[in-house]
């Protein structure tokens, strides 16, 4: 059951009353545009899967103060940064599950949504992750000497 089977998302547009709802419907905006990577959707794809015109949806967009371009970027972004972390796919993969078409594009991207390569990305992540106790956050770690 989707939200657009039900009218609901046309209902959520014009009735927002908070920074909550209208985050909660760019999550869902964002999740729709995940679930269709590789292949990028376009905004009029997405709004007809939405029950909405375009027009409402951009309308929408821009009183969030951001673009279906900047959603679908987060998106690549998020991607990235999961599939990274996770070390299964080689670089190559990622470029390609994100929908980009050569892989030096997506090392582009990446360098200038992080500040690094890829390659070095997950390095670093590596390092931390299997530095960090389960449990306890990488920042809130404690050695207590002598307390036993």
């Amino acid at each position: 059951m989707t939200i657009a089977s039900h009218g609901f998302w046309r209902y959520r547009l014009t009735n927002n009353d908070g920074n909550n709802k209208r985050n909660s419907q760019l999550a869902l905006l964002k999740q729709q545009i995940c679930r269709q990577l590789p292949q990028v959707p376009r905004l009029n794809e997405l709004a007809k899967a939405l029950n909405i015109s375009s027009r409402s949806l951009q309308r929408y967009l821009q009183g969030s103060n951001t673009s279906f371009r900047q959603l679908v970027t987060e998106c690549r972004h998020q991607l990235a940064q999961q599939y990274l972390q996770d070390n299964t796919f080689n670089i190559q993969q990622i470029a390609t599950q994100l929908g980009f078409e050569e892989q030096s594009s997506f090392q582009k991207a990446f360098k200038s949504w992080q500040g690094c390569p890829p390659g070095i990305y997950r390095q670093r992540s590596s390092t931390t992750i299997s530095r960090s106790y389960p449990g306890q956050p990488t920042a809130s770690r404690q050695v207590m000497y002598g307390t036993n």
